[in-house]
């Protein structure tokens, strides 16, 4: 018998070089990730703030306003009636000198006391104004107090009216009243002080609101300048991140052939292991691989190989020996790696497998071969729900791509007119509120996905209280009325007398209820009927609450499937990930409740779902 060549050596990569590969292959596509993700989260924030900045710096300019109105001008008014009643004082008291009667008197006290009561409301205005205005209003009230203590003397005397003050003489009055004048004019300078200071102050003020409304435009185009760059942003990485994951799919398909043909090889105690003789006659055989052919490791020493485990093929017909994978590789010296073949168990059982072959040498000389073998039964089925997962998610981001750039454009538009010309504020406001409603409804998408992955992940939380259930369904039905209205559909609400308590987390309510209304106007046509309503549930005690449309209806075959994630009757025209249903499921469930629909094709569907009697521990 002449000597067969060496098999031909294949170089493998250890498992832990596998690894830390895939891991730096990996890296890009969560880098990706992490980038799209605070893109987002950047696009949010500027959203939000492209809505907040604006209305902040407007409430600051009418707070200027209101100021202005309410302060400044009343103090300017002030200011110049105190100057009025000084000089009606002034007259009064000159009067008063000239012909000393008590008429005169009298019309200078009520002025004076028109001017206190003037000067204690201006005092009280100006008590939060620049320190200017303080110290002029400081300097006028002693001057004037100082101007009034002058004229008292004079005004206190007494007068009868059998004995009027003899008139004082001609040089008496003049020394009086140069006197009075110096003082008087002091005290109409002190006046005029206040009024240049109380102009001054306004006009800081109005320069203070001229600023603010500059700044409201300059902050809104930096604003929208963000939105679009951030909104590009998103776009390009979304499409990246989108190429890093099939090319990352395609890559790690490849490591799971790699890994396995390893395992053949460095790791054959893993798998099922079969040693044979050049004649093809088992020499030994592991645990592993007599768990998986039902023999024991000594019953199958000396059998032959072929008769054995692989004598026929997968649907039953003989394999002939000619034919046989394995003992070809044994005759030709050629390894085998990771061929798909199918093998049979003592039971006459077939499993399908993946095999390795490869040459045992002793030196240069060959003695036979080891047959390494993995069960795929699981494997088989896995890759089959992997594709099926694969496919449900290439499906899930094509709509939400679709749901995202929607928004996307209608902040793209209203952003490129606030830029391009520059609207009347409600048209402004209208854009603005667009703007905002679009990020509302991107954040709805994004909650609804971050929901999913709590459900995912077993953290859907809720919290129960008392619950209001007649409020819940007016609150739904308010949030949803705009809606049903532009549609032309009827939105009615139903709740009987005599209900029990509710009981269970209000938010979360609310949400499942306003899925199951969205969900009905989507699906009812111009003219129809939603009615959202509730039941008492007198075997559980609790209650039902149910959502009502007449829509087309569900077929029957796919009523089973209606709350499973990321799945539709019909995704045509209809818009969504297909993950509303799913989330009523969650939140029901997770109080302790049950979710069912009730349809027929062609008259309309109602959903149900039940939250059972409960209330605060003992």
């Amino acid at each position: 018998m002449s000597q067969r060549p060496n098999p031909t050596k294949r170089r493998t990569r250890s498992p832990l070089r596998e690894r830390r590969g895939r891991a730096r292959s990996d890296q890009p596509g969560r880098l990706a990730a992490w980038a799209t993700g605070l893109a987002l989260l950047f696009l949010l924030l500027t959203l939000l703030a492209l809505v907040l900045v604006p209305m902040r710096l407007q409430r600051d300019v009418e707070e200027v306003r209101e100021r202005i109105r309410t302060v400044l001008e009343p103090a300017e008014r002030l200011a110049e009636r105190a100057q009025f009643w000084q000089a009606r004082e002034m007259e009064a008291f000159y009067s008063f000198l000239l012909q000393g009667d008590s008429e005169s008197r009298l019309r200078y006290r009520e002025a004076w006391a028109a001017e206190e009561a003037t000067i204690d409301t201006l005092r009280t205005l100006t008590e939060g104004m620049s320190i200017n205005v303080r110290e002029e209003m400081a300097n006028l009230v002693p001057l004037s107090f100082s101007w009034h203590l002058g004229h008292q003397e004079m005004l206190s005397q007494e007068l009868a009216p059998e004995n009027p003050i003899p008139a004082p003489s001609a040089e008496d009055i003049a020394a009086r009243l140069n006197l009075d004048r110096a003082t008087y004019a002091e005290v109409l300078s002190a006046g005029e002080g206040l009024r240049d200071a109380l102009s001054v102050e306004r006009n800081t003020i109005e320069r203070e609101m001229t600023r603010a409304r500059f700044l409201q435009a300059e902050y809104t185009q930096i604003l929208v300048f963000l939105g679009l760059s951030a909104t590009v942003v998103v776009l390009v990485l979304a499409w990246r991140l989108r190429t890093l994951m099939k090319e990352s799919e395609t890559r790690r398909w490849e490591a799971l052939r790699a890994r396995r043909e390893a395992d053949g090889l460095l790791r054959a105690t893993g798998d099922g292991v079969l040693g044979m003789d050049l004649e093809g006659k088992c020499t030994f055989l592991n645990r592993a691989g007599a768990e998986l052919l039902g023999y024991s490791a000594r019953s199958v020493v000396g059998r032959d190989v072929h008769q054995m485990l692989h004598h026929s093929t997968a649907d039953g017909s003989p394999l002939p020996k000619e034919e046989c994978p394995i003992l070809q590789s044994l005759e030709s010296g050629k390894p085998v790696s990771g061929r798909n073949e199918t093998l049979w168990r003592a039971g006459r059982e077939p499993f399908p497998v993946q095999l390795s072959i490869r040459a045992m040498m002793d030196g240069p000389t060959p003695r036979g071969a080891v047959l390494s073998f993995t069960d795929m039964t699981e494997t088989r089925a896995a890759e089959t729900s992997l594709r099926q997962a694969v496919r449900a998610r290439d499906e899930v981001l094509a709509v939400v791509s679709h749901d995202l750039r929607n928004p996307v454009g209608t902040i793209f538009s209203a952003a490129s007119l606030l830029l391009t010309f520059d609207p009347p504020p409600e048209k402004r406001e209208e854009h603005l509120r667009a703007v905002k409603r679009s990020a509302e409804r991107i954040n709805r998408l994004i909650q609804d996905l971050l929901d999913v992955a709590r459900l995912e992940a077993g953290a859907l939380t809720v919290h129960p209280a008392p619950l209001d259930v007649d409020s819940v369904l007016f609150e739904v039905k308010g949030a949803y009325d705009q809606v049903a209205e532009d549609k032309e559909i009827s939105l009615q609400v139903e709740i009987p007398q005599g209900l029990p308590p509710g009981w269970g987390d209000r938010h979360r309510v609310v949400q499942a209820l306003s899925n199951l209304v969205e969900n009905a106007l989507r699906e009812t046509p111009k003219g129809g009927r939603v009615v959202v309503g509730v039941q008492a549930d007198e075997e559980a005690g609790g209650l039902r609450l149910f959502v009502l449309d007449t829509g087309p209806g569900i077929p029957p075959q796919d009523q089973d499937r209606l709350f499973d994630r990321f799945w539709q009757v019909s995704r045509k025209d209809k818009g969504g990930a297909g993950l509303g249903l799913s989330i009523v499921k969650g939140i029901v469930e997770a109080h302790g409740g049950d979710v069912w629909v009730e349809s027929s094709v062609g008259k309309g569907s109602r959903f149900w779902f039940s939250l059972p009697a409960g209330g605060p521990p003992d």
